[in-house]
């Protein structure tokens, strides 16, 4: 209850009191600041967590939009990065059949050097609005399992469990579960071709032709500029 307790803080005050979270740990965290909605922790109501937990989405998602704009658009790169690009790469290779392109993809990607550095910025940007819209969808398929719990009572769906699952929430919001979600989306649509149904339908978000169409142009792209620097 505690942690939930610093979680709230400020909720029920007149002034609205910093979040304590925000300034100590990394990461995404929605700023709660200036809530409407308020939670008395002393006799907590159905009604007043149905409040906060829907209006936290709201507002979390306008904020994690924000902060991806910043993310993805940075010159900075985890570790993990390289791991899920390879893997993105080996799944488009899977998908469309294209593993000479691919091969040549996470050979360019893996160089420690400047050039490789210049390579792994240019997929970035390239694949930024893949990457921002896998992190809506995996948040939006959350949310929805979030605001199921609306009609449970509050006995059944408690404050600490609340707390908990928007904290998840919030860790939704990374660079990370953008690649992770682009590269499950391309293998349900080999999936859905070895099933002879057609793999690219229009119910899904992201086109999987486009992230192989964006991997394909930076991989010539870097190639092209490669042989202007040897014959150089």
């Amino acid at each position: 209850m505690s942690s939930f307790m610093l979680f709230m803080t400020g909720c029920g005050s007149q002034e609205p009191q910093p979040d304590t979270m925000n300034k100590t740990a990394q990461g995404f965290h929605t700023d709660r600041t200036y809530f409407m909605a308020t939670i008395d922790l002393s006799s907590p109501t159905k009604e007043m967590r149905n409040a906060y937990l829907e209006e936290f989405i709201q507002k979390s998602d306008i904020q994690c939009s924000q902060y991806l704009d910043r993310s993805i658009t940075s010159t900075s790169f985890s570790q993990s990065n390289t791991g899920l690009y390879i893997a993105l790469f080996d799944t488009v290779s899977e998908v469309f059949g294209v593993k000479p392109l691919t091969d040549t993809a996470k050979e360019l990607y893996r160089r420690n050097e400047d050039v490789s550095y210049e390579t792994k910025l240019a997929y970035k940007r390239a694949l930024s609005p893949e990457i921002k819209r896998g992190v809506e969808i995996a948040r939006e398929r959350y949310a929805r399992k979030l605001l199921s719990n609306r009609y449970r009572l509050i006995e059944s769906f408690t404050l600490p469990m609340l707390a908990k699952d928007l904290e998840k929430y919030d860790r939704l919001c990374n660079y990370d579960t953008g690649l992770v979600e682009i590269n499950n989306i391309l293998k349900n649509a080999g999936k859905q071709k070895k099933d002879k149904v057609t793999p690219f339908s229009p119910t899904l978000k992201i086109d999987p032709e486009t992230i192989k169409e964006k991997v394909e142009t930076v991989t010539k792209e870097t190639e092209e500029k490669e042989s202007e620097r040897n014959s150089n």
